[in-house]
This record gives C-alpha cells, sequence and structure tokens, in this order.
C-alpha cells in the first residue's frame, strides 16, 4: 500500500490497523455490513472497472 521508505512506523500502528480490521470482520460477521466484490460495485454504478 505505501512504498519502502526506510522509516520505522509509529508506535502502535501494527495494532491499530488489526484492530481496525478485526472490528471490520466482526460488524460483518453480526451482519451489519455487507461484502461487495469489485465486479459488483462496477456492475452497479454501470462502468468497467475490471
Amino acid at each position: 500500500m505505501t512504498s519502502e521508505t526506510g522509516q520505522q512506523p509509529e508506535n502502535g500502528h501494527d495494532a491499530w490497523v488489526r484492530r481496525q480490521v478485526q472490528q471490520t470482520l466482526d460488524k460483518k460477521a453480526r451482519g451489519e455490513m455487507t461484502y461487495h466484490t469489485l465486479d459488483d460495485v462496477a456492475d452497479e454504478l454501470g462502468f468497467n472497472a475490471r
């Protein structure tokens, strides 16, 4: 997602990202959100993003 810069990430960044991902997966598991493939979204919006 980013270029290698040689800089160290901020302290706690990895844990924060993991929490964000887990919260999203938990919402999906509870049925509070729905996953749509890129193809589905492109079809719905009427353009070819493939």
